[in-house]
């Protein structure tokens, strides 16, 4: 997507974000949920429209009283032929009800999983974690490279896919990125996230991936695929054995399942000292929050471009 003078995004590729980016609305995630905006935030469940014939139709929104911002992500999904989701997100201002502009919504998901990709693994994962095993190779993928390496000194990346071509083409793209990093295929899940620190799941599988069912207690996953309370990326034997991190709790019990009626949602491992959380490793199920797209988009309308 581009940019127009109006502050819309209009067109067909969303654009990308660098590691400046992830790590400012890292940031700014850090500051609202330690200062309680977004505890202050008003955001309803999603919700989600079937038209009976296959496609979806989503509302997400949110509203801020502290950024001063109203927000919804609206989605279309369908099985028909091109991109699965379209979306965008309508910015309003809550001080004058404005128009402020209106982000593609791949643009902002984007960003906003990279960023509290790296929130969550600067405060669970062990400092010197350098190997990082990702299974997927798509968009979501990427941003779990971006997300880890803004805050863990990687040097090796290990990446599973279903199509080793694709995983190789990510794998290129990280050395472009960073040549200090070495970036290799692994032939299985299990060669990938065997021995990581930290390992990224970003697949759309409704099956549980052979990882192992006990990590060593240092080592943090982000599960960022889709999951429900039927289906998921990781087995539940792991999800047992593991800290659990959400980004609120309500919604990920609602949407993924009591497993994760004792996780710690993101405000408390912000402000909340935690102390065994490095008895045992540490899985971010993650299932989305409108108050981190909100957020995204505070980042993206203060930029000079909007």
């Amino acid at each position: 997507m581009t940019i127009t003078g109006t502050g819309f995004l209009t067109g067909a590729a969303a654009p990308e974000h660098g590691v400046a980016d992830v790590v400012a609305v890292a940031a700014l995630m850090r500051e609202s949920l330690r200062g309680g905006a977004v505890r202050r935030m008003a955001v309803p469940l999603r919700q989600v429209v079937d038209d009976g014939r296959g496609a979806r139709f989503l509302s997400m929104p949110a509203v801020s009283a502290d950024h001063g911002l109203c927000v919804n992500k609206t989605a279309t999904i369908t099985d028909g032929p091109g991109p699965t989701v379209t979306s965008v997100v309508p910015v309003f201002s809550t001080t004058t009800g404005e128009l402020l502009g209106v982000l593609d919504g791949a643009a902002v998901t984007n960003l906003k999983c990279a960023a509290v990709t790296a929130l969550v693994t600067d405060r669970c994962a062990a400092p010197g974690s350098t190997v990082l095993g990702i299974v997927g190779s798509g968009v979501q993928a990427w941003q779990q490279y971006l997300g880890v390496t803004a805050v863990r000194p990687v040097t090796e990346v290990r990446v599973h896919s279903r199509t080793p071509g694709h995983a190789e083409i990510l794998c290129e793209r990280i050395r472009r990125a960073d040549p200090g990093v070495r970036a290799v295929v692994s032939a299985s899940a299990e060669a990938a996230t065997s021995g990581a620190d930290v390992i990224s799941t970003a697949t759309t599988s409704v099956q549980p991936l052979p990882i192992a069912d006990e990590l060593p207690a240092h080592v943090h996953v982000n599960c960022m695929g889709a999951h429900t309370t039927e289906s998921r990326e990781l087995s539940r034997p792991l999800l047992e054995a593991a800290t659990l991190v959400v980004e609120n709790l309500e919604i990920a019990v609602a949407e993924a399942g009591e497993i994760h009626r004792t996780a710690i949602d993101l405000e408390s491992l912000e402000t909340g000292p935690h102390p065994g959380i490095d008895a045992r490793p540490t899985v971010f199920s993650s299932t989305g929050h409108a108050s981190l797209d909100l957020i995204t988009c505070a980042h993206l309308v203060a930029q000079p471009h909007h």
